[in-house]
């Protein structure tokens, strides 16, 4: 999938293909899914990533449980990040969900030693503790809120991704110039075509 959030909690929110228009695919089929995206967004190392591709294959329960929660924990942080484009109120059941996960990921953080002195970090001995580190992300871009511009929903036909708008005016409507940009260009296009 291309990367057009601009976050990692928003990358892992945007793990559903189409959710204007049309609901899906998901792409979150498995836990492995989950890793790969981990690993290509820079969450977790090579190595880190094989641990957990080895605990996942030696507890395919566990990594049912875990991919359940993270499909829990991803509509949540969609849902949160959602009501930002629409200038509501965050939703409180959502909150409660990122926030149960992040705490959780929070309390199994260790003080380690780093090469500019020390940082917090999350061992990933459970399968669990990947769905953490992804809700770690998701407080992260809400406890950031004030620094930053509001959580935009691509406005492409068939998207819903959800980004967060960089440009200099602000005023992005797209996740990808490239893809949803592009697309929704040519059917005005098409559509001045038809109708003069």
């Amino acid at each position: 999938m291309p990367l057009s959030g601009g976050h990692p909690a928003l990358y892992f929110a945007n793990t559903v293909d189409s959710r204007r228009g049309r609901w899906g695919p998901d792409l979150l089929k498995s836990y492995v899914d989950i890793i790969v995206l981990a690993q290509r967004i820079g969450l977790i190392d090579e190595e880190q990533a094989g641990d957990l591709v080895a605990l996942c294959k030696g507890h395919p329960q566990k990594a049912a449980a875990a991919l359940k929660e993270a499909v829990q924990l991803r509509e949540s942080i969609y849902a949160f990040f959602l009501s930002e484009d629409a200038r509501q109120p965050y939703p409180n059941e959502a909150f409660e969900v990122v926030h149960d996960f992040a705490k959780r990921g929070r309390a199994r953080q260790v003080l380690s030693k780093a090469n500019d002195g020390f940082k917090w970090l999350q061992p990933l001995t459970e399968l669990t503790d990947l769905v953490d580190l992804f809700a770690e992300a998701a407080t992260e871009l809400i406890t950031s809120r004030h620094d930053r511009r509001p959580i935009r929903e691509c406005k492409g036909a068939n998207c819903g991704w959800l980004f967060l708008d960089t440009s200099r005016s602000g005023q992005r409507l797209w996740c990808s110039e490239a893809t949803c940009g592009t697309n929704e260009r040519v059917k005005r296009f098409r559509k001045r075509q038809r109708d003069p």
